[in-house]
């Protein structure tokens, strides 16, 4: 491939990142036309987006992009013309050549000299577009269709439509024919200016209105129109109208205007020069890896900030009536205020909307549905929810795996589907929220739901369970079965799922980011998949609890209570220890025996601490001998200092320079109940002085504060020998 002599390597990097941008849009907006039809506003969006592409490619002298992306440009114009309406085949055609399109941008990507890759191969794609062009041309023309007649915008409307561009606005050409019988058609004109002024600005129209009030008109109008409003709401304020016979809307074009035609291609692409007094927004790409450094400076910030602080109150409680004391205070105080709005601002920059996750699944789901000759409504809800950069990049492949196989298990096929009295169109809901300092996301499918007892059988049958212990398990117990390794209820595995590795591999990434997923099924009508997961990696909001000679960290979005037991409050089961919590027997599993390598002191004559975590359905206490305080903290790495322990995530640092180790809750249980105790290496001072002194890697971490977590049940217990006991703030609630 030849490109242009004078592109630098700099130039060229812009180039592909906005490119990419431009090709995730059209691969989302593509895929949704075959739902919206001949949608004027998402048809202007993909106009722009192959517009920007075939721009960029040309000024890089790359000519099969641009020829390519020149020709879904003739198409898309003819589809929002009018003349070629929305088909499988257009989209089809449309998504081979976005496919072609990243190709040739990727083979810029890896290419290590300037830019010069291999050749691309766009002969197929090309003729599916020429075809499609080719059935638009021999395709019979509405009249009210064809615009022979062009507006021409003078020098004042020009700048109020670049204006209105630059505020967001759409603009769009609406072209309305009145009954060629109709006496009243001054009339139908004024009432038409009318209506559409209600819902945005008139640039222009043809005849304009003085024309209309000279009686100078033919039996149709013109109009260009600057509004947030769609098609249906222009056409909702025309229907009204009597003696109209024919409407046409369409994004505005117009080839005589030379003005027109730098406004609308500068709106497309965001190059127009700002005018004088407009606001415009500015961004700067900057590195990832920047950021990161950023943020773990601003973690030590904040460990010396609480050092700070813990000093400054015990200087005051000594010497309150010192004035070197009281300005320390103040100083202090001013400096926790500073660092603690720093961090929150460097938490907002890191934050991505779920969306960039969220906006490729469409064409994935489009795709799968067309090869298992399934019809799939798919629906998403809250991309614009916010979330730390690290969880977004390790949700991908569990949102795949659990979408995938909601087209391949889940939804039926239409015949079926009929055959049950459901619509033959299935539908698949992803949806992100903030819900207490979290986000949850749900998948869920109207499709054939999970039948727990078939699960049981398949995972008797696959040596996962014995049939004693399945025949213990309860429904909901049973569907969670579907999270092991090796389970699948398919009797056939596909290319797409079935192998039983999926599940698995979804529960292992999200606990793994310290967050859980759960299952809800009912047979025959639906199936939901349930994650709850921290806002960021980058802090985390833990209670800090002490077990022997060490302080733990406990992610607060595990806990669901905690009390304390007497001894007597504490029972034996098949030689394992339990605690009756209300109408539940919870196992309690001892921080110290969990762990081995430390010296503990006796005990089983005091009360026990428990922490009641909740992993999935399942309850488990965490028995500690005391609880210290509910904290936000950073998160470090032990993978540079320790081999890797199952049961502890990372670690942490306090204000006094104290390590306390960050619990992996649910390895820390599945390993401790499967394989009895784990060996945990002392932190020795050595250790602790590396890990004070370690200014990178945050490891599987970095995070903001998390304010709050549990289920929000309420506190206490029926029990005389269990007490509710809060630490530092409500915890759960």
């Amino acid at each position: 491939m030849e490109l242009s002599s004078d592109i630098t390597s700099e130039d060229l990097d812009v180039l592909l990142q906005e490119a990419e941008e431009q090709l995730q849009l059209l691969d989302e907006a593509i895929a949704q036309m075959e739902q919206a039809g001949n949608d004027s506003q998402l048809l202007q969006e993909i106009f722009r987006a192959a517009h920007a592409i075939k721009g960029s490619s040309a000024m890089i002298g790359y000519a099969q992009m641009t020829e390519l992306a020149h020709v879904m440009e003739s198409l898309l114009d003819k589809v929002s013309k009018g003349t070629l309406a929305v088909s499988t085949p257009i989209v089809d055609a449309l998504l081979h050549s976005v496919d072609l399109l990243r190709e040739m941008k990727d083979s810029l990507t890896i290419s290590p000299d300037g830019g010069h890759g291999a050749d691309v191969d766009i002969s197929r794609a090309m003729a599916e577009l020429q075809a499609a062009l080719a059935e638009g041309e021999t395709g019979p023309q509405s009249p009210s269709k064809e615009h022979t007649d062009k507006i021409t915008l003078s020098g004042d409307e020009d700048t109020r439509l670049l204006e209105a561009l630059e505020a967001g606005q759409r603009a769009v050409f609406i072209d309305v024919s009145i009954n060629e019988d109709s006496s009243w058609a001054v009339v139908r004109c004024f009432q038409v200016l009318n209506e559409l002024s209600q819902i945005g600005e008139l640039i222009a129209s043809k005849p304009t209105q003085q024309e209309i009030e000279a009686e100078t008109i033919s039996h149709r109008i013109q109009i260009v129109l600057t509004s947030q409003a769609g098609e249906p709401d222009i056409r909702g304020a025309l229907d009204d109208i009597d003696d109209i016979s024919g409407i046409d809307i369409r994004p505005f074009e117009s080839e005589d205007s030379v003005r027109s035609d730098h406004v609308r291609d500068g709106g497309a692409s965001g190059d127009a020069s700002p005018r004088k007094g407009s606001q415009q927004s500015q961004t700067l790409r900057v590195d990832v890896e920047r950021l990161d450094y950023l943020m773990n400076t601003i973690g030590e910030l904040v460990i010396d900030r609480t050092r700070i602080q813990q000093i400054s109150r015990l200087l005051e409680s000594k010497y309150r009536d010192e004035e070197l004391v009281q300005a320390l205070g103040e100083t202090s105080a001013h400096v926790v205020k500073v660092v603690d709005e720093l961090q929150q601002e460097i938490m907002k920059v890191r934050m991505l909307p779920i969306g960039t996750v969220f906006n490729g699944f469409p064409r994935m789901i489009r795709d799968l549905a067309q090869k298992f000759d399934k019809k799939v409504d798919f629906v998403v809800e809250g991309q614009d929810t916010e979330v730390g950069r690290t969880i977004v990049e390790c949700l991908r492949d569990p949102l795949m795996h659990l979408l995938r196989n909601s087209v391949d298990h889940g939804i039926e096929s239409p015949a079926v589907r009929k055959k049950a009295g459901k619509p033959e169109t299935g539908t698949i809901t992803l949806s992100a929220f903030h819900d207490q300092g979290h986000i949850v996301i749900t998948v869920q499918d109207d499709g054939g739901g999970i039948d727990p007892e078939i699960v049981r059988g398949a995972a008797i049958k696959k040596g996962i369970i014995s049939a004693e212990v399945a025949s213990r398990l309860s429904d909901a117990e049973s569907i969670d079965l579907i999270f092991m390794p090796g389970a699948s209820t398919v009797e056939k595995a596909t290319d797409i799922s079935g192998r039983g590795v999926g599940m698995d591999v979804v529960k292992t990434n999200i606990e793994a980011i310290n967050g859980f997923v759960h299952a809800d099924t009912v047979v025959g009508q639906s199936t939901k998949f349930t994650m709850r997961l921290p806002l960021t990696l980058a802090t985390l909001q833990a209670l800090l609890v002490s077990s022997g000679q060490t302080t733990y960290a406990v992610p607060v979005i595990h806990v669901l209570e905690t009390v304390r037991v007497a001894p007597e409050g504490i029972s034996t089961i098949e030689g394992n220890e339990v605690i009756r919590l209300r109408e539940n027997v919870v196992p309690l599993l001892r921080l110290n025996n969990a762990f081995r390598g430390y010296v503990t002191k006796d005990t089983q004559s005091d009360w026990t601490y428990v922490v009641v975590v909740r992993i999935g359905e399942r309850l488990v206490g965490l028995g500690v001998d005391a609880l210290v305080e509910l904290q936000g903290i950073m998160i470090k790495s032990l993978g540079q200092f320790m081999d890797d322990i199952k049961g502890i995530a990372g670690a942490s640092i306090m204000g006094d320079g104290r390590v306390v180790l960050i619990l992996d809750v649910p390895t820390l249980v599945h390993t401790s109940i499967m394989k009895g105790s784990i060996d945990l290496p002392a932190v020795s001072p050595e250790l602790e002085e590396k890990i004070r002194g370690a200014q990178n890697g945050t490891g599987n971490s970095q995070a903001s504060s998390l304010t709050s977590g549990g289920s929000g049940e309420e506190f206490g217990s029926e029990s005389s020998d269990t007490e509710l006991v809060l630490v530092g703030e409500t915890v759960g609630d």
